[in-house]
């Protein structure tokens, strides 16, 4: 009865292990470079946690307290067991106006709809960072259709010494018809970063925005009167 007994508990585990080998995550949607963008980006909810792999780390058994000071991570870890800083937009970054200074001078507006991260371990000490970023093309009072583009910066900053350890420039293109916004999306190569600790929301920040961005709310296209006659 004991032998039973023990081949039943070594059963059960075995379908355990099996059950969670087959779950989908957000990091294994998006393991590689190749990756589609869109299944980057297939939670539109930023508010829910499986958007940013590693935004709510499971616990790991056997980890000691953890901070920037501590050892290297040599044991295998998940992407899940990373705790992936969370992605800032910079101040007056959020959107890219231009035209005049007024809403009926306005010729067309880049706007960031939604941002994503995901930190993957990358061999021993190290962990592979790529960020997403998506959005929009309006087209303000004084546009009209075609396809636009603008620099949209991504970068990666070292808290303890305030040193930027990644910084690129992306041209993003948008198209619209003038009346539909047009859409955009850019995700970066993965990022390599050294992993001290599975913290790394405590070790780096991340910001995003367009450069010379103005901050404001999308140009407002009143329609025309039609005339009688």
């Amino acid at each position: 009865m004991i032998v039973r007994a023990k081949l039943v508990r070594i059963a059960l585990l075995s379908t355990a292990l099996g059950a969670l080998t087959g779950c989908d995550t957000v990091g294994g949607a998006v393991s590689s470079v190749g990756g589609s963008v869109n299944d980057f980006f297939s939670h539109q909810d930023p508010s829910v946690a499986s958007l940013n792999a590693g935004a709510n780390p499971r616990p790991v058994a056997g980890q000691p307290a953890t901070n920037p000071s501590d050892k290297p991570k040599v044991l295998p870890v998940a992407s899940q067991d990373i705790n992936c800083p969370e992605v800032t937009i910079a101040d007056g970054g959020a959107a890219l106006r231009v035209g005049g200074p007024d809403n009926a001078s306005v010729r067309y507006q880049f706007n960031i709809a939604d941002t994503a991260r995901q930190c993957d371990p990358a061999g021993p000490s190290q962990a592979g960072l790529k960020v997403g970023v998506k959005g929009a093309v309006v087209i303000g009072p004084a546009g009209s259709a075609g396809t636009f583009s603008a620099p949209l910066k991504i970068t990666v900053t070292r808290n303890s010494d305030k040193t930027d350890v990644f910084a690129q420039t992306y041209q993003v293109e948008a198209s619209t018809d003038g009346v539909t916004a047009g859409a955009f999306r850019v995700v970066t190569d993965p990022i390599m970063l050294p992993m001290s600790t599975l913290q790394l929301a405590d070790v780096y920040s991340i910001t995003v925005g367009f450069e010379g961005g103005t901050g404001g709310p999308p140009p407002t296209r009143h329609k025309k009167k039609k005339t009688s006659g």
